[in-house]
């Protein structure tokens, strides 16, 4: 069973983060923090670091300790991005850790999809492909 982190907009174009979750743990994958259940944190972010601080933790955990990371882009995504370095910086130590991008074609590309343990895809069908799923 591999722990899997999802970062990215709730609404990904092809479903609910929620859903794909699902999805994978009805094949025995383990979603690990599951933020996307919890309801929105209050903003400004750092006006309220009493729940924004402990989330960006076990956000930063999460994305670092996973097998697998998952990240659904946008144009304007700044937490995810974060969470996305930090599953890169992760691979020194897990070099067998899977990063997926979904859909990294339709959206502003970071020279970081290149990354040699990121595999970028058009969409949720590759990643049903992939050997893991």
């Amino acid at each position: 069973m591999s722990k899997v982190y999802l970062a990215g907009r709730l609404d990904t174009g092809e479903g609910r983060i929620e859903d794909f979750a699902n999805e994978l743990e009805a094949r025995n994958h383990e979603v690990i923090e599951k933020w996307f259940l919890e309801g929105r944190l209050p903003k400004p972010y750092l006006s309220n670091v009493e729940s924004s601080s402990p989330a960006s933790e076990r956000m930063i955990k999460a994305a670092s300790e996973s097998d697998i990371f998952i990240l659904f882009p946008t144009d304007d995504i700044l937490g995810a991005a974060i969470e996305f370095g930090a599953a890169l910086g992760s691979v020194a130590t897990n070099p067998d850790k899977i990063i997926a991008v979904v859909n990294a074609f339709q959206v502003r590309q970071s020279l970081f999809y290149a990354y040699p343990a990121v595999i970028a895809v058009s969409g949720l069908e590759e990643i049903r492909k992939l050997e893991w799923y």
